[in-house]
């Protein structure tokens, strides 16, 4: 064979290893931190600086930097969702417009690692009496949603139960009813395997707040309060200037239940040309389930 036609032969069966392994996990990656990243990735606003056609390049590829194994959006938009599913296309995703159930409307959509787990249910509920279906609860400005999504680790069998949230800026009850609705949800329990339970999202609201409270006295914890690595500033909100931290409150979190353990947590700051790529930084979690 010659020296060009063998090389040309390497790199074709190097790509599909490489592909093999991707999509097939191995037995080593059963030990690999299961990596969480929840993002208010800010709607497409006309009049934002910078704005989404801006911002969205370097979104994608600090999304691929971090590598998360599970992506909670907040205020994606479809042709949002659509953009980074393009960009990440070794990701399954779900999530609903709020206004209509289907296309309309903001979205908190989940993405998760294809080659690492698989679907076993979604759900979308709204933020109101009448959970099932799309609608305005009690003192909330807008409607608001919480994308539930059941998945089985392709390696182990254990189950995850994620839920990511969006809660309301305005409606001081809402945001405590909300609460209620999403910690107070059974953990899934599938074929006699109970799911470690996740929450994350934009709450709206910091540690002294009853929302807060509410959550982890369901017995979810702050990540970042049980984590023994702690990077990057307390505060999550920067409204478009890396200069920001909300005052050192954050309004960004991620919940994790008692079957899992917080290795790392982080908030990064990631720019461009000295611009944010959101009004929100990232909440990123490396969490170990301590299954039996």
């Amino acid at each position: 064979m010659k020296p060009a036609a063998l090389l040309i032969a390497v790199a074709v069966a190097f790509a599909a290893l490489t592909s093999a392994s991707a999509a097939q996990p191995t037995a080593s990656d059963a030990a690999r931190p299961v990596r969480l990243m929840s993002y208010n990735i800010r709607y497409d606003g006309a009049d934002d600086v910078p704005n989404w056609t801006q911002r969205r390049p370097h979104m994608a590829r600090q999304i691929a930097f971090f590598d998360p194994d599970v992506l909670g959006v907040q205020e994606a938009l479809p042709h949002m969702v659509a953009y980074l599913a393009e960009q990440a296309p070794a990701y399954d995703h779900y999530g609903l417009g709020r206004d209509d159930g289907a296309q309309t409307g903001e979205t908190t959509t989940l993405f998760w690692r294809r080659a690492r787990f698989e679907t076993v249910s979604t759900q979308t509920l709204w933020c109101s009496l009448t959970p099932d279906r799309p609608s305005r609860g009690w003192d909330a400005a807008l409607p608001r949603t919480i994308t539930r999504v059941v998945l089985r680790d392709r390696i182990d069998g254990g189950l995850l139960d994620v839920r990511n949230a969006h809660f309301d800026h305005v409606g001081v009850i809402a945001r405590e009813e909300c609460a209620a609705l999403a910690a107070d949800m059974a953990p899934a329990f599938i074929d006699g395997v109970t799911a470690s339970v996740v929450l994350m999202g934009d709450f709206n609201t910091g540690p002294d707040s009853a929302p807060y409270r509410r959550i982890v006295a369901s017995g979810l914890r702050d990540a970042r309060a049980v984590s023994p690595v702690v990077f990057g500033p307390a505060g999550t909100y920067n409204d478009f200037d890396i200069a920001k931290d909300n005052e050192g409150v954050a309004i960004d979190h991620v919940f994790i239940g008692p079957s899992l353990s917080a290795i790392r947590y982080g908030v990064p700051t990631d720019s461009f040309a000295g611009q944010v790529i959101s009004d929100h930084f990232p909440v990123v979690v490396d969490v170990s389930p301590t299954r039996p």
